[in-house]
């Protein structure tokens, strides 16, 4: 291969997009030509600078141009522009992805499916209605009385570990998402991802404090920050009964880089 058609290739070489014969070619060329290795050499050079670079922030009225040009496209560009970048996405995953989330879409259907049957318990009729129940339908027979119902229930939470504040409560406790998003603006945008879980507990006041961590980050100034936030912000209380009760939060955290 001659240098007139090695050397429009080089950047396509140094990516890895060529085909398997023509990258051959391109490689024994290059271990033959030092005029274009030198070029290659070069192209190599300035692409480790490039990746080293940090990523510099877009400023704020691009973000704003970029609504005001959003806005402007009819719905059908919108439309054909977000198919697009679905179907891009689903071409370049991987399928065994897709195979295992259905296989656990359909192991998760039948064991809802499965379970209330496996628990549903039997009510035997006393002896004195076996006329009625020889007349009465299958589900007479399948704990369709109240009282029997709640004490089934009871007693399958009670099995579970499942204290009866956590079933009867009427609401969770809650934070306002105001400071979530100020401590997800305060972290820093350099470094790599990360994540983190801990499990908080809120009081009866709304004050709460990290009692566990499931996760470690490997920033520990995230998770720092994070235990100040907790301690520091006012929780809305769980609620059972209309009555304020200590209760337990779990809060997962992740760092993501998202890039065009």
């Amino acid at each position: 291969m001659l240098c007139n058609k090695v050397l429009p290739l080089l950047s396509e070489f140094l990516d890895g997009v060529l085909d398997d014969d023509t990258a051959v070619q391109v490689n024994q060329h290059l271990g033959q030509c030092i005029r274009c290795r030198k070029e290659f050499d070069t192209l190599s050079t300035l692409q480790r600078k490039l990746r080293s670079m940090s990523g510099v922030e877009a400023p704020e009225f691009l973000h704003r141009l970029v609504r005001y040009r959003l806005a402007e496209e009819p719905w059908r560009v919108r439309v054909r522009n977000e198919l697009e970048r679905y179907w891009s996405i689903i071409r370049t995953t991987e399928g065994m992805w897709y195979a295992t989330r259905a296989v656990g879409t359909l192991l998760a259907s039948l064991f809802f499916l499965l379970v209330p049957t496996a628990i549903t318990p039997y009510l035997a009729v006393e002896a004195q209605d076996t006329q009625r129940a020889s007349i009465t339908p299958a589900y007479y027979c399948l704990g369709q009385q109240p009282a029997y119902r709640n004490n089934v229930s009871r007693s399958l939470t009670k099995k579970l570990g499942m204290s009866p504040s956590l079933q009867s409560r009427s609401a969770p406790a809650a934070i306002n998402p105001l400071y979530l998003v100020e401590y997800g603006q305060s972290i820093s945008r350099v470094g790599e991802e990360d994540t983190f879980s801990v499990v908080a507990t809120v009081d009866r006041n709304g004050a709460a404090k990290v009692e566990t961590v499931l996760e470690h980050p490997y920033d520990q100034t995230m998770l720092t920050n994070f235990k100040w936030l907790i301690a520091s912000a006012r929780f809305r209380p769980a609620s059972e009964n209309g009555q304020a009760v200590t209760s337990p939060v779990v809060f997962t955290c992740s760092k993501v880089f998202v890039s065009d």
